[in-house]
């Protein structure tokens, strides 16, 4: 029996165990959303394309070998036929035929190169992608939080007006207030919990989001470390130097770096262009053997030799100078967008700076707030508690205290959303506060 009892202990609490499923850190839930994307994942598959281009294009300097066979009748024989098939009607045909290109001034490495510039872009846009997918996880993650704090501060504050009714209902047993006390605070604890189900609701709709932003399965109950408070301690006091913000973003962002490598892909292709006016050098080989019937052994010939093909420059052949024109077109425009991009995004960082310098002045308002805020509610329930008070003093300051309190909370955590936002905007890689 007392084994049986011990094993029964051992189930229940390994279950327990089981069923109380850790917090999730931010780190952890980038890794999920990062590994188990199905846009990254197509993305990556897209270099392995690119990279077989590379191959075909490697193939290009092999031997192309073809064969043929062909049975005919005649009619009648020709007199250089009827030498080769004699008396027969009938033609057997099969050659072998071998070329392989000898020289093309350097179109085919042209092409590689175009092939691996398109890979360096895909990787960019790679980047970018994964940048996208932290930045909307890291902000779904502090609005969550957001609701969290919500709820913690609500609760606290039925708490406390939970008490100051049982003061005001003993207050009224002795005769001391009316039924009016009472009343109020009783309208206030309705308030107060119909916010924190309105709290409770927008929670479980940001772990909804998370839960699909990081391919976390349905039925994991989903909780978020609480870290909002030591996080914005610790990156409050950072120092953010904007230019160089503005260099960090010059040389990593991944939008500005895929116009550069499309501009180097188009400078490529204008080569390419120039080349094809080129001569191109080949080498050729024939063997065939025709007779009147099968088997055949007679009749073998074949014929080697080198050629070069031009294309004028002239009509339809001059068609490579517009191509280059229109690179030329392209370079331009691709330098222009870059220009505006890169002005978009310094305005973005500085809206997302001047919001830092904001909010952290908000948090140190919202303090300053908190501490008058508490200092007004004790002394409001000592006078009220005396009887020289009145409740509607007391529930003003419980009023003020809730409020500045989940707004202290919205500025700590809207400031470390814009500093998830900055660290987007200069095309950092790695996860936002891990360094």
């Amino acid at each position: 029996m007392k084994r049986n009892w011990f094993l029964i202990f051992f189930i229940l609490a390994s279950l327990q165990l089981l069923a109380q499923q850790p917090p999730f850190s931010l780190n952890q839930l980038l890794d999920s959303a990062v590994q188990n994307n199905y846009l990254i994942k197509s993305n990556e598959k897209n270099r392995l394309i690119k990279q077989s281009e590379i191959e075909i294009l490697r193939n290009e300097y092999l031997p192309v070998v073809g064969a043929s066979a062909s049975f005919s009748v005649w009619k009648f024989l020709l007199p250089n036929k009827q030498k080769l098939l004699g008396n027969t009607l009938t033609d057997m045909y099969t050659d072998i035929t071998v070329s392989k290109t000898i020289y093309d001034w350097g179109e085919n490495k042209m092409r590689r190169a175009v092939v691996e510039e398109e890979i360096k872009l895909n990787d960019e846009l790679l980047r970018q992608i994964k940048n996208t997918i932290v930045l909307g996880v890291a902000d779904t993650y502090f609005e969550a939080l957001k609701s969290a704090s919500e709820i913690e501060t609500h609760r606290n504050s039925l708490k406390q007006l939970n008490e100051q009714l049982k003061y005001a209902e003993n207050l009224y047993s002795i005769g001391k207030v009316s039924a009016v006390d009472v009343l109020k605070i009783n309208v206030q604890i309705s308030q107060e919990e119909k916010n924190l189900a309105k709290s409770e609701s927008a929670l479980m709709a940001q772990q909804i989001k998370l839960k699909r932003q990081s391919f976390i399965s349905d039925e994991t109950n989903i909780q978020i470390e609480s870290v909002g408070k030591q996080l914005f301690e610790d990156w409050k006091v950072q120092i953010v130097n904007i230019p160089a913000l503005y260099d960090s973003t010059l040389t990593n962002h991944p939008t500005l770096l895929y116009s550069e490598g499309e501009a180097i892909i188009e400078s490529t292709q204008k080569e390419v262009y120039r080349l094809q006016n080129r001569p191109y050098l080949y080498s050729y080989g024939i063997a065939s053997w025709e007779h009147g019937y099968i088997p055949y052994y007679k009749n073998f010939n074949y014929n080697i030799g080198a050629g070069i093909r031009y294309t004028l420059p002239y009509w339809g052949g001059s068609s490579f100078k517009s191509k280059m024109l229109q690179s030329d077109y392209r370079i331009e425009q691709i330098s222009d967008r870059k220009n505006q991009a890169f002005i978009d995004i310094k305005k973005e960082i500085d809206i997302t700076y001047n919001t830092l310098d904001d909010l952290k002045t908000e948090v140190t308002n919202q303090e300053k707030i908190i501490r008058l805020a508490r200092e007004t509610l004790r002394n409001a329930e000592i006078k009220y508690q005396s009887g020289q008070g009145a409740i509607i003093d007391v529930l003003d300051a419980q009023s003020v205290l809730t409020e500045s309190e989940i707004a202290l909370s919205k500025s700590e955590l809207g400031f470390l959303q814009a500093v998830a936002r900055l660290h987007y905007l200069t095309g950092n890689d790695n996860y936002p506060f891990s360094n």
